[in-house]
């Protein structure tokens, strides 16, 4: 495959589509991003971005909104979600891309999880208060219908509330594993998570392997290896936390598995401090040819499809 700096024998049209930028896993307002659909995709705009996934926890809420003003501005918008699995107690996200947002068993499911969320939220709640907490159930509601609440969100309140100084120190403090505010989530299985997407006509990758089980590097690698032959279409091989280090470890993991890369922001806007869209804390870069492969992938698999 022609690598998105290698441009000499590409033509003009190529080399212009090759120089874009991408940002394939961003949130909104429909769960804890602090951009409303519309805002994203204007900020998207506003920075340059060819293209934007919308990657929101467990819900495509945002999804049509964001479709819509990415057709007025000119900016492909991917339909997109965040799904959270467990492998070996430890907790994995996995972003679908190109999802069928209307696929019946998809959407049944993203309402059975978000109806484990909503529980889980209120207990994570409960529990903190009985720790002595200045937190309860009415700070939730406060937070609005219609959209996901995450942990994210009790986070934030935690901070407002002078608890932490920030989104991680609040989640390693209080709502990490073995911490007073910590509730085990309900998720699918990583098979159930592959066969979902790929009923609903879309493309699951392994989204930032380093924090499957950051005190252990290996296994965080070797998890990821298992979900690809498991299934999953690839990885995320650029994302704004990882150093050179592991942008060369993903990389490889790319290459042996010839799978696809993905990659972005992780954007959440004010929640997350110094992040940016597009660019993640100043170093990444997202090429378009990540996006052009996968549409390769889904035609290509459409055509095997139409042959069965």
């Amino acid at each position: 495959m022609h690598k998105y700096w290698e441009t000499d024998t590409l033509n003009s049209k190529e080399v212009i589509e090759d120089m874009r930028i991408i940002d394939l896993h961003a949130h909104t307002t429909a769960s804890d991003g602090s951009y409303t659909p519309t805002e994203l995709i204007r900020y998207a705009k506003e920075k340059g971005l060819s293209a934007i996934a919308v990657t929101d926890h467990d819900t495509v809420a945002g999804v049509e909104e964001a479709v819509r003003e990415g057709k007025r501005l000119g900016i492909q918008v991917v339909p997109g979600v965040e799904l959270s699995t467990r492998v070996d107690e430890c907790d994995v996200h996995m972003t679908a891309l190109f999802v069928d947002c209307k696929n019946k068993e998809l959407m049944k499911r993203l309402d059975d999880m978000a109806e484990c969320r909503r529980d889980r939220n209120f207990r994570m709640v409960d529990k903190l208060k009985q720790a002595g907490y200045n937190i309860d159930r009415s700070d939730l509601e406060e937070l609005g219908k219609g959209r996901v609440i995450a942990r994210g969100h009790i986070a934030q309140i935690l901070i407002d509330r002078g608890y932490a100084s920030d989104l991680k120190d609040a989640l390693r403090r209080y709502l990490s594993r073995g911490t007073p505010g910590y509730v085990q989530k309900e998720v699918l299985s990583p098979r159930e998570c592959i066969e979902l997407v790929h009923n609903a006509g879309g493309l699951i990758f392994t989204a930032h392997l380093h924090q499957i089980d950051p005190a252990d590097p290996e296994h965080c690698v070797d998890v990821c290896r298992r979900l690809i032959e498991m299934g999953a279409d690839g990885l995320e091989t650029q994302y704004c936390e990882f150093d050179d280090r592991w942008r060369e470890v993903t990389e490889s993991i790319a290459l042996q598995y010839g799978c696809l890369r993905s990659g972005g922001s992780d954007f959440h806007g004010a929640l997350k401090k110094g992040l940016d869209l597009a660019t993640g804390y100043g170093d990444l870069v997202v090429p378009f040819e990540f996006l052009r492969a996968m549409e390769e992938k889904l035609k290509y698999r459409d055509k095997m499809q139409e042959k069965i």
